[in-house]
């Protein structure tokens, strides 16, 4: 059967987001034109051009169609899943709430994304072969590494993402996700955001490293903007999916299914989806300040405004060393669902490798400090973070 190209999701999505962006950001230079602002101001035409790439790209691919209907009063029905007149491949193209397909939606973006990355760490490679510089500036160095590193990041949370999605309704007896299309909007926010990410190194590139950190994030070139609007969109995708993974575990159990027999790995879910839910507003937030001090020249971050560089490593800090256990605790509850089956033997002591998964993720949230100890937080203080530490 013949598809035509303008009827996938994925190809609507992004020419709606490029006209978006570009409506955007005229949009904000008439504003600043009718106030009589300088005109050529790059932070806020980007940032308002970023966010209206992102609700656009969602547009596009229909993530606001059937909610669209409910306000204007219309029945949606059941989630639609997939059309029986398309071929079976486009719905990986398209918006479909079914779980399995968000699973190998998120699993194949995974792939491409750490492949992106991957490409960047051979160019870094490839300049560090000889001594002296062949083809990288030390600018375009830093910047190819400090993108390396956060797409690194993110495509480890996506393949968690596709592991979760297509396993947990499966090994609890549920027919779905809980929230369909909540599960659908969660998927469909990265690639806008990954996108947002990359193209930061056509946009200056920022090299600052995947952290942030001002002042250099303040001062940093134009893609740093667009790095932390990515970053921000992507975080906003794990909360998302966080909701439904919890909503699931705890509501959509097959009957007889308590918590202690549920599989190890939803376990570990169980405890990744607490920590994204609870951490990840953190981030966000980091991020989100960096962004208001480089367009509104809010002094968060600028002691000569009144402000503390170090909150800013408090509050990237209290997310990003949980994440850890973001990327960990579902890779230990597959090696604990892998191992009795080739061993043939139940797991041993299975209620307490259960809690040491939620274990691990509340003691996650009491070390952030130990990233920061040359800071200088004080003797008593540096010596708490190690206690927790070596807990």
């Amino acid at each position: 059967m013949k598809v035509r190209i303008s009827s996938l999701g994925l190809v609507r999505g992004l020419v709606y987001g490029i006209i978006g962006a570009g409506v955007g950001m005229a949009v904000t230079l008439l504003v600043r034109a009718m106030l009589g602002r300088p005109a050529p101001v790059a932070e806020p035409v980007t940032l308002v051009g970023g966010i209206c790439w992102v609700v656009a790209f969602l547009a596009g691919v229909g993530a606001f169609d059937d909610w669209l209907s409910w306000a204007l009063g219309a029945e949606a029905g059941d989630p639609h899943h997939g059309g029986h007149d398309m071929p079976r491949w486009t719905r990986y193209f398209n918006f479909d709430p079914n779980h399995k397909v968000i699973g190998v939606q998120y699993a194949v973006t995974a792939v491409i994304v750490m492949f992106a990355a991957g490409l960047l760490a051979l160019i870094m490679r490839l300049e560090l072969a000889q001594p002296g510089m062949q083809f990288l500036s030390p600018d375009t160095y830093n910047h190819i590494m400090s993108v390396h590193g956060i797409v690194m990041i993110a495509s480890i949370l996506l393949g968690v993402g596709g592991m979760a999605n297509y396993l947990i309704p499966l090994m609890i007896g549920a027919p779905d996700m809980a929230f369909p299309r909540l599960n659908a909007l969660s998927y469909w926010l990265t690639p806008p955001g990954a996108i947002l990410v990359l193209s930061s190194l056509v946009t200056g590139g920022f090299d600052t490293g995947w952290t942030g950190y001002p002042p250099l994030g303040v001062k940093a070139p134009l893609g740093a903007q667009f790095f932390y609007i990515g970053v921000f969109v992507i975080g906003l995708s794990s909360i998302l999916g966080s909701i439904n993974f919890l909503t699931t575990i705890f509501k959509m159990r097959a009957p007889g299914m308590s918590l202690f027999r549920m599989p190890i790995f939803v376990w570990g879910m169980l405890a990744t989806s607490i920590i994204q839910l609870t951490a990840t507003q953190f981030i966000g937030t980091a991020f989100l300040m960096v962004v208001l001090e480089r367009v509104l020249g809010m002094g968060f971050f600028d002691p000569a405004k009144g402000g503390n560089v170090v909150l800013f490593q408090h509050i990237f800090w209290f997310y990003s060393h949980p994440a850890v256990y973001i990327f960990v605790l579902p890779g230990l509850g597959v090696i604990s669902e892998l191992l009795p089956v080739f061993a043939r033997k139940p797991l041993f002591g299975y209620k307490p490798v259960a809690l040491s998964s939620m274990a691990i993720a509340i003691m996650g949230f009491l070390v952030w400090a130990h990233h920061m100890f040359t800071v200088g937080l004080g003797n008593v203080l540096n010596a708490a973070f190690m206690f927790t530490t070596l807990l």
